[in-house]
């Protein structure tokens, strides 16, 4: 509960430190949203969708008189909207309360060594305001300096109020600790055992949430995307290195040292699977075999569509790479849907077609009843961030997955 006990502060005031931000950045919070009774009515509010004072009362375990207290202030505040009467036999018909999903906001922020992308977003993923920045430095405490002002800026942008926001979610390529917010491993930044979430929340006050990219990637296809309708899927994250996020029973997977999906050093033909699908590697191997620079996926994209040979190559190791993988996934966890992300799932439908047809036959082979449904990225470029949000649903709301 430490976390949601925080969750309403977006920030506390900055120190007059080295690390201070301009006195217009320091914000704190009321607190109200932090009353566990208060947390409690807006999840099952969330859950349900709407609810009496009465149906309230039974699902919190909340006393009738508190309940309406709660509702009132709610009210006020226009977190909580009146949406109806309940059917009644006789007598005066209940009033029906419903969560403004428009007045509360989570943070999302989606980080690499390149570039961090921040968003406002309310309880439905729609996003409100959106900036980005690429990072002047990737020392751990520079960067998460300029992340702080950052996010005041876009909150600022955003004309909400500091009572208003739930909390941050983070997506970072890398080895995550998601129940300490503690970055193992990360290639992409360079880091080794960083404490993110702890000084991400000091330098905030605001609940943090930190996952790896691949599985809020996965989380985010889940709650807004191409797998809302299903409970077990792969997610293969091909654009900073290649992960795969597990989700089974709507529950994720990633073990207990957050190792689950780091697939991209598996050995497959001859290197590993990063070699053949993350794009930065596929470049340099086309420059040793031909002497020529790509400078970017469209470049790429035009060759294999030209039929470059060198180009055709790789692309028909990339995808009996992918089908490897699905084969692999499926044999282990038998899901029902695989998303593949990044340039090979979003590119082309043909790319997701040919892993298909590549499956085939091992399917048919094996008499697989049910064979999974192999499917690119409804999200695309914004599943991290999404997933980032959504990491904040689950955490505040308890969400059901």
């Amino acid at each position: 509960m430490s976390k949601q006990r925080n969750a309403s502060e977006l920030y506390k005031k900055y120190t007059k430190a080295r690390r201070s931000v301009s006195p217009e950045g320091s914000l704190t919070s009321t607190g109200y949203l932090r009353t566990v009774n208060v947390i409690s009515v807006l999840r099952v509010l969330y859950k349900e969708g709407s609810c009496s004072r009465a149906e309230l009362s039974k699902l919190t375990g909340i006393s009738l008189p508190t309940i309406t207290r709660i509702l009132s202030e709610l009210l006020k505040k226009n977190f909580v909207v009146l949406v109806g009467h309940e059917e009644s036999s006789g007598g005066r018909r209940p009033e029906l309360f419903r969560l403004n999903s428009n007045q509360l906001f989570i943070v999302g922020i989606y980080l690499r060594s390149s570039e961090a992308i921040l968003s406002v977003t309310n309880l439905e993923g729609k996003v409100i305001a959106k900036r980005s920045f690429v990072p002047l430095s990737l020392v751990p405490d520079d960067l998460i300096d300029e992340i702080v002002k950052e996010l005041w800026l876009l909150v600022k942008g955003s004309r909400i109020d500091k009572e208003q926001i739930v909390g941050i979610g983070l997506a970072v390529a890398g080895v995550v600790d998601n129940k300490s917010g503690r970055i193992i491993h990360s290639n992409n930044l360079s880091w080794n055992n960083v404490a993110l979430g702890k000084l991400l929340e000091e330098r905030t006050g605001a609940a943090v949430v930190i996952e790896n990219d691949a599985n809020s990637a996965a989380l985010a296809e889940l709650w807004f995307g191409c797998a809302k309708d299903v409970s077990s899927l792969v997610y293969l994250k091909t654009d900073t290195g290649v992960g795969a996020g597990l989700i089974s029973e709507r529950r994720l997977i990633s073990g207990p040292f957050g190792m689950a999906g780091e697939i991209g050093n598996l050995p497959v033909l001859e290197g590993t699977v990063d070699d053949y699908l993350h794009l930065p590697l596929v470049f340099r191997r086309f420059e040793e075999l031909t002497g020529e620079r790509i400078a970017d996926e469209k470049e790429f994209y035009q060759l294999i569509k030209e039929k470059h040979p060198v180009a055709l190559k790789l692309y028909n190791e990339a995808i009996t790479v992918l089908a490897w993988i699905v084969i692999l996934a499926e044999s282990f966890f038998g899901m029902q849907m695989v998303v593949i992300g990044g340039f090979w799932g979003v590119a082309d439908p043909q790319f997701v077609q040919d892993v298909v047809e590549k499956c085939r036959p091992f399917f048919q082979k094996n008499k697989w009843k049910t064979p999974p449904a192999i499917v690119g990225s409804e999200l695309g470029k914004e599943s991290d961030l999404r997933g980032a949000v959504g990491l904040v649903i689950h955490q505040w709301f308890e969400y059901p997955v």
